[in-house]
């Protein structure tokens, strides 16, 4: 049955191999996304209280 030609799946041989590299190529790709969604809406967020603020406590 097992000619060694299958692979072993749990370590990730041969037949699960492109698997386990498309889920952790994919799992680095959302973290990168995220990071950098977070850093823009931060930017956007200073940037709107700056704004806030700046119209609030400037008024003449």
């Amino acid at each position: 049955m097992n000619d060694g030609k299958e692979g072993n799946l749990v370590s990730g041989q041969r037949t699960g191999n492109s698997l386990y590299s498309i889920a952790f190529g994919g799992l680095i790709l959302t973290t990168v996304y995220t990071a950098v969604l977070a850093s823009q809406l931060m930017s956007t967020k200073k940037k709107v209280d700056y704004l806030y603020y700046h119209a609030k406590f400037n008024k003449k």
